[in-house]
Order: structure tokens, then C-alpha cells, then sequence
């Protein structure tokens, strides 16, 4: 090989890592303690809110929804509403017991998101490991199938109970790196979750 041949060979190689993200160039033991501090910093995670809006296709629908999720501990508030403001319906979950009332003011109760998701929708949708994974943390009781890291140690990609979440923009709130946008994968099933107006604590 040439030395031009070699030149041009490397200039390649250090192109394909650049547009990588450079992620492999920091090193795997930096990366892992980067990701156990970000992990200690959500853990004291409790109360939040975030607006945003959801894109689903799921056996050859496709929906799109406004979202505001306000968490409080173990209970939670999701507003759903779709283009200006149509079939607008409020969930209302603690452990054990999901409501969900529309705007017409019907109501149905279930023991969990996703019992209620399905029965009325079709869909069943991973509502309780969403609430971790829109924090940019793997979901609480659910092994990890895998799991990748960007350059500062935050999960770039992660697969647990058939779903693929995959991180594709990060925005910093009080000093904390929280997703921008989620995209979510199981078989046929495909969901896009655009993130603005976070709030830590209970304001």
C-alpha cells in the first residue's frame, strides 16, 4: 500500500468515527461511570411534567397526539388530545387503579395503563415503562436485553420487554439531561415522542 493510499485510508477511518458521534473513542470505563452518576441523579426523580406530542402507527393506523404528562411520585396525570384540541381525554393512574375520562364525560377504570390503553384503543402501549424511559432511565422491574451509551454515558439505546427505545435528542433542565425525543419499536408497532416545556419538582 501506498503511503497516499495509506493517508487517504485513515482520513476514512477518522471520518466514519466523527460521524459516529466519537462515541467509541471515550473510553468504556468513563462512559459506565458517567451513566452510574446519571442514574444516582434520577433516582431523586419524582416529580415532573413535560408536554409534547406523540406520533403512533400500529397495524396500519396512524395517530398523532398532544401530550402533557404531569408525575407525582407513584401517581401520575396524561392529557391526550388530538389536532386542535379533538377527542381530548385525561388519565389519571396510581398504582393499582388507572382512570381514564373523555371529554364527553364518560369515564372507565382498570388495574393498570396498559389494561385500559387496550380496552379502549386496541393498542397496548408500555404506559408504565414509558414514565421511566421518558426520563431517559430503563424502566423499573424489566431486564435489560441491551443497552448502548453515547460519548457522556447516557443510554443512546436500550431494548427491554420487546420494545426498542431509542434516544435521539437530549435538552438540559436545571442542570439535568432529559430527552428531547424517545423513539419506541415492537414488531409492527411504532411510536415517536417529541418532548418540550420540561418542569422538575412538583411546579
Amino acid at each position: 500500500m501506498t503511503s497516499r493510499w495509506g493517508a487517504r485510508l485513515l482520513a476514512g477511518l477518522l471520518a466514519v468515527g466523527v460521524l459516529s458521534g466519537c462515541a467509541l473513542l471515550v473510553p468504556e470505563d468513563e462512559r459506565q461511570a458517567h451513566y452510574e452518576a446519571f442514574l444516582e441523579e434520577r433516582a431523586e426523580l419524582r416529580d415532573w411534567s413535560v408536554r409534547g406530542r406523540a406520533a403512533l402507527r400500529a397495524d396500519g393506523e396512524a395517530v398523532s397526539l398532544s401530550l402533557r404528562w404531569q408525575q407525582r411520585g407513584e401517581s401520575y396525570t396524561i392529557n391526550l388530545s388530538g389536532p386542535f384540541g379533538a377527542g381530548a381525554v385525561r388519565i389519571e393512574g396510581q398504582p393499582g387503579q388507572v382512570t381514564l375520562r373523555d371529554g364527553a364525560g364518560q369515564s372507565a377504570t382498570a388495574q393498570s395503563p396498559e389494561d385500559l390503553l387496550a380496552a379502549q384503543t386496541g393498542h397496548r402501549l408500555p404506559v408504565t415503562a414509558l414514565r421511566d424511559w421518558i426520563v431517559g432511565r430503563p424502566a423499573a422491574g424489566l431486564g435489560v436485553d441491551e443497552l448502548s451509551l453515547d460519548r457522556a454515558g447516557r443510554p443512546d439505546r436500550l431494548e427491554q420487554a420487546g420494545w426498542e427505545v431509542d434516544f435521539q435528542g437530549w435538552t438540559e433542565v436545571d442542570g439535568m439531561d432529559l430527552p428531547s425525543r424517545v423513539d419506541l419499536h415492537s414488531g409492527s408497532t411504532q411510536m415517536r415522542v417529541a418532548l418540550s416545556g420540561w418542569s422538575r419538582g412538583d411546579g
